[in-house]
């Protein structure tokens, strides 16, 4: 039972890391730093399906790789990579999907919230938001003007203001697939946790 229990938990840590692969690949050029993607929804999606703890650990996997060299964030790999531009908002990414497994966990075991359907959906999309979006921009803007010798207001026109509107489409999106799929994704959560449960009882016993 903990050993299926485990082999679920790697093949979903890899699926996601495999899909924020795929999304970073979809991009379009919007100025000369940062591009829009479709990272913050693989990164809202793993964190809301996969939890806290394993989410955050199928992104720093793709981090990790990407450092060894391998071209997997929009086609490029390496040191240069996480230390270039977006770099930011790569490294803010793993604690954004921790923060949205959290929140998500605690919205789903709240079934006053979820009961109306409009009010989950409210809720979830502000958790997508605020986890999802805004705090991509915290260190990612800084760090832009570290790297690019902006100021404030042009590295927030170079990285920000462009991409908010995109990130809503976003988070609504997320909102939309995260509800209607919240008994599949309760039941993915419990598989993959079972082993970790079980292990947890033995120790006691």
């Amino acid at each position: 039972m903990r050993n299926s229990s485990n082999i679920r938990s790697t093949v979903f840590i890899a699926l996601f890391a495999a899909l924020f692969i795929v999304m970073s690949a979809i991009q379009i050029k919007v100025g000369s730093y940062v591009p829009i993607t479709l990272q913050t929804l693989a990164v809202t999606l793993a964190g809301a399906i996969l939890g806290p703890r394993k989410s955050f650990i199928s992104l720093w996997i793709v981090i990790a790789l990407t450092a060894t060299g391998l071209p997997l964030l929009s086609g490029r790999g390496g040191l240069e990579t996480l230390t270039g531009a977006t770099g930011g908002f790569i490294f803010a990414f793993p604690f954004c999907a921790l923060l949205i497994g959290f929140a998500t966990q605690a919205l789903f075991r709240s079934e006053a919230l979820m009961r109306n359907r409009i009010v989950g959906f409210i809720a979830l999309f502000i958790v997508f938001e605020l986890f999802g979006s805004f705090l991509t921009y915290v260190p990612g803007v800084p760090w832009l003007m570290h790297v690019t010798g902006l100021n404030w207001g042009k590295a927030m026109t170079a990285g920000c203001y462009p991409y908010l509107p995109g990130d809503a489409i976003k988070s609504f999106v997320a909102a939309v697939i995260v509800l209607s799929l919240k008994p599949y994704i309760l039941r993915i959560q419990s598989s993959i946790r079972s082993g970790h449960n079980e292990s947890q009882l033995h120790t006691t016993i």
